[in-house]
């Protein structure tokens, strides 16, 4: 096995049907991973655990956030949460993928106006 609980998979079925999620848990004497459904051929799998055999399980590579757009809407989660060092590294981040865009004015690096993609004022 070259998984562990929390890791995103793709997994087969028995019955041939294909699981996107993420593993729950592991059984590993019986050789099987309990995967948290997020998608599947088969919809009513979707949000349930599936057992699947660890044979049928291949783990999907963990891609860093590059986008601009990924990295805002992870800090409109870290404001939410009120998570400051999550949101200081985050702005960190975000910062350096501006930067490392065009080259542009002091301006448009940090726009005048902010966008709340959550549509949540207070908490």
């Amino acid at each position: 096995m070259n998984f562990v609980i929390s890791d995103w998979v793709v997994a087969t079925t028995n019955e041939d049907e294909m699981l996107h999620g993420y593993i729950e848990s592991i059984d590993v004497l019986q050789g099987i991973a309990r995967v948290h459904v997020i998608a599947s051929d088969r919809e009513t799998a979707i949000g349930r655990i599936m057992e699947v055999s660890s044979q049928d399980v291949k783990k999907l590579p963990v891609s860093e956030f590059d986008i601009e757009d990924q990295v805002k809407s992870l800090i409109d989660v870290a404001l939410t949460t009120r998570d400051e060092q999550w949101f200081n590294e985050l702005s960190a981040k975000l910062f350096a993928i501006q930067n490392n865009g065009a080259k542009r004015g002091e301006r448009d690096v940090f726009p005048s106006y902010y966008h709340n993609r959550l549509g949540v004022d207070q908490f």
